[in-house]
């Protein structure tokens, strides 16, 4: 499953900037590609302040954060992957996210390896989804205005809504059941 952080992050990030405040990050200095200023981990943890006034050359993406900083007066390249954040908080009122370790969790490692993976399984699970439908009676178009057809249920009407006439021309019903396949979309003006 992929992991919650690379959303929720940039999210809390902004939620927190926009109130503004500083938002802080708690990172598991131990992790692997973690590059930290290892005289300031204390307990295998880091505390950073991302707030723009602290940092410069700011980038976050879903693989991590990178930004300079200065940590005891001296400019660091600081760069924390995804999987080791363990929180983001807001400085001024303690609210923020906590992230614990979840061992089924996957990181991708580029913004690339999110391209070509599967879309998520409650977006294919039985819903209706757009197909073209042939030329002729059942899937026509309106050539004239360049209208193209939209569904149109059995027990909506031909009339002005406001209780008007009908169409100019009304659209010829489709064959009952839909022709081959299921409904097929017809021109509506």
């Amino acid at each position: 499953m992929l992991s919650k952080r690379p959303y929720l992050v940039p999210a809390f990030y902004d939620w927190i900037l926009d109130q503004g405040h500083a938002p802080h990050l708690v990172v598991d200095a131990d992790a692997e590609e973690v590059m930290v200023p290892t005289q300031f981990v204390e307990d295998g943890h880091i505390q950073l302040n991302i707030s723009p006034s602290a940092v410069r050359d700011f980038h976050m993406d879903r693989v991590g954060i990178s930004f300079e900083a200065r940590f005891g007066g001296q400019p660091e390249r600081v760069f924390v992957p995804m999987h080791a954040i363990r929180a983001i908080v807001d400085r001024d009122s303690g609210q923020g996210a906590t992230f614990p370790d979840e061992p089924e969790e996957t990181f991708p490692q580029s913004d690339d390896d999110l391209e070509g993976a599967p879309a998520p399984k409650s977006e294919s699970k039985g819903r209706p989804q757009l197909r073209a439908v042939p030329g002729g009676e059942e899937g026509a178009t309106d050539k004239e205005s360049g209208a193209s057809s939209s569904p149109k249920s059995d027990d909506e009407s031909d009339a002005d809504p406001d209780g008007g006439g009908p169409d100019d021309d009304p659209p010829p019903s489709p064959p009952s059941g839909g022709g081959k396949g299921g409904p097929s979309l017809r021109v509506v003006k």
